[in-house]
């Protein structure tokens, strides 16, 4: 399969794989999702899961090889994922894996499951208490950095690090109004000057449309462009907002990378040279002019 692109992820739809039409979601996809996650680890309990990754091997055997949509498994643990890797016809239906929980200290374990799969893609998920403190958050960047495999993006688990100091979103609270939008800054400045992009976390105030708006225009104000839903109802007004951003931004991007001016006025707003030329590349290769 083709090494998928950041852009190409849009809004992830997080799966069970104890999902009861877990075998029509992998062949027909699911409301228009553009990348979907078939989740083994925490939506899945203790007791189902031996019979939850038997389920879901067995129904990738059973999938469509081509389908238009991208379709990536989150192994439970090491040991779920070299059983998942043990089976060519059940990798071949997979565009990558989501790997949970990763930091410095879990790195060597999902690594040696990995080493005989070097071109696999992957999105690590950043979700420990290691990214409370800039030295360990560092150390997560050298563990990401010292993976083989082609790395898509690196996901963003919110829950898990709201769980971390005792919390849960309420309603109305966009993760912005929460203590973790410090975590969230320290992501983007330690990660992506090193040339990762980041998905945005899932809002899990599935009945909140107007939250999750508010979330998605702060999202993209903070560059990001995926993000995770976990329920379908989230998908089209995630997509929406990313369509409308991508739109203004490639014109603005477009703009200045087309002119000669050091800086000019475009559409209300200051573009200049030396400043937003990196912002303008950026936007340019994850969304190109058609």
């Amino acid at each position: 399969m083709a090494y998928p692109r950041y852009s190409e992820l849009g809004a992830s739809l997080y799966v069970p794989a104890t999902h009861k039409s877990l075998e029509q979601i992998l062949a027909l996809g699911c409301h228009n999702a553009r990348s979907i996650i078939l989740c083994t680890e925490d939506a899945v309990a203790p007791h189902d899961a031996a019979w939850a990754v038997h389920r879901l091997i067995n129904a990738l055997k059973a999938a469509p090889i081509d389908v238009p949509f991208l379709r990536f498994v989150r192994p439970r643990n090491p040991f779920v994922l070299r059983q998942l890797l043990e089976s060519t016809d059940a990798l071949s239906r997979i565009n990558g894996l989501v790997v949970p929980k990763f930091d410095d200290t879990t790195m060597p374990g999902w690594r040696e499951a990995l080493d005989h799969h070097p071109a696999l893609a992957i999105m690590p998920t950043l979700e420990t208490p290691s990214l409370f403190r800039e030295d360990t958050a560092i150390a997560t960047l050298r563990a990401v950095e010292a993976l083989c495999n082609p790395i898509i993006a690196l996901r963003i688990g919110a829950n898990d690090l709201l769980g971390a100091i005792g919390l849960k979103r309420q309603p109305g609270q966009t993760i912005y109004d929460t203590p973790l939008r410090s975590t969230l800054e320290r992501l983007i400045t330690i990660f992506r000057p090193a040339g990762f992009e980041l998905t945005a976390p899932v809002c899990d105030l599935i009945g909140e449309p107007e939250t999750l708006s508010r979330e998605v225009a702060q999202d993209i104000a903070w560059g990001f462009y995926s993000k995770t839903c976990v329920h379908p109802a989230q998908l089209a007004l995630v997509e929406e907002h990313f369509a409308q951003a991508i739109t203004s931004q490639q014109q603005q991007s477009y703009a200045l990378l087309n002119s000669s001016d050091a800086v000019f006025k475009y559409n209300g707003q200051m573009l200049e040279t030396t400043c937003h030329t990196n912002w303008a590349q950026r936007t340019a290769s994850l969304h190109p002019i058609p």
